[in-house]
């Protein structure tokens, strides 16, 4: 066992049979739970075995030589991660086709000494969703929601795979400030500021069945100029609870209520996955299904229901 925080050293002793040389695949799979691999080279009798000083060509793996371009340090790409589901669907119903986007990027770390998965952190997130009228003349757009957001967030260790029992565990959480808009002007314009705090629970074991729960409350910031109604069907919060049986097929369903518990909303959200060897393709076929008001910021104050079906890459 390894506290949190803490590390372990473990000495190995390798003994080759004779006349073994060149690229040998090692691997340590004994009192662990995932195997621990790597690549060695092993010099013939007599070869001259170069200074651990000096410069080596890119490392190899076991699948081949790594790129060129993967030998340079590049820390900004290491910085991104997912936020929001990401896919593209499409329906019968006018706006046709719906899509989003979403990514969000780590600031700041404040756990000394962590680089892999530091637990807290300063992020700044950014979500785009989109309805498409795709079927209509040009194929305008219907609306656009543009989200950044800049909040702290805190995840919580993982429990222990040999102990867990597949019991309530907590996520973690994250607090800040959200900000959303169409981007439109004059009598089209809709926007809103929120101060958030969004928590998450895992009920049994992810590699089996298991249920998310996620459940953010948020208040309003400044104004509603361009929607005052919007707290009546917007309310104060929403949540999120997705069954799923390890990788395979997940039912997400979220809902949300306006601030007299009425105006409910509803959306449910099948992610089948779609696996091929041939295209080195893998995603998801979603199926979602909303019912309810505030699809759109154009059309908050409107009930509105619609089924749609394509891909999604992140659910």
């Amino acid at each position: 066992m390894v506290a949190p925080g803490g590390f372990a050293k473990c000495d190995y002793v390798l003994s080759l049979p004779p006349g073994v040389s060149g690229r040998l695949v090692l691997e340590v799979s004994q009192g662990i739970q995932s195997p621990l691999r790597a690549v060695i080279f092993v010099a013939a009798p007599g070869a001259a075995v170069a200074n651990a000083m000096e410069p080596r060509p890119a490392a190899a793996t076991p699948g081949g030589l790594r790129t060129a371009v993967s030998t340079i340090p590049r820390s900004f790409l290491g910085h991104f991660s997912l936020h929001e589901p990401i896919y593209f669907v499409y329906g019968t119903k006018a706006p046709a086709a719906k899509f989003q986007f979403s990514f969000k990027y780590r600031l700041l770390t404040f756990d000394p000494g962590a680089t892999e998965a530091p637990k807290q952190t300063l992020q700044f997130a950014y979500t785009q969703r989109s309805l498409w009228d795709i079927n209509a003349n040009s194929s305008p757009f219907y609306d656009t929601s543009y989200m950044p957001a800049l909040f702290y967030q805190f995840l919580t260790l993982a429990p222990d795979p040999n102990t867990a029992k597949g019991g309530p565990t907590w996520l973690g959480l994250q607090s800040g400030y959200q900000h959303e808009s169409n981007g439109q002007g004059s009598v089209q314009s809709r926007s809103l500021n929120t101060m958030f705090v969004r928590s998450g629970y895992l009920f049994g074991r992810p590699e089996g069945w298991h249920a998310i729960m996620l459940v953010r409350v948020f208040d309003y910031v400044g104004g509603l100029s361009d929607n005052p109604d919007l707290k009546d069907y917007r309310g104060y919060g929403d949540w999120q609870v997705a069954v799923a049986r390890g990788e395979g097929a997940s039912l997400a369903y979220t809902g949300r209520a306006g601030k007299d518990l009425n105006h409910f909303t509803s959306q449910f959200d099948l992610n089948i996955p779609i696996r091929t060897h041939l295209l080195d393709f893998a995603t998801y076929f979603l199926v979602q299904y909303f019912d309810g008001y505030g699809e759109s910021l154009k059309s908050y104050d409107k009930p509105s229901n619609t089924v749609r079906a394509g891909i999604s890459l992140v659910r």
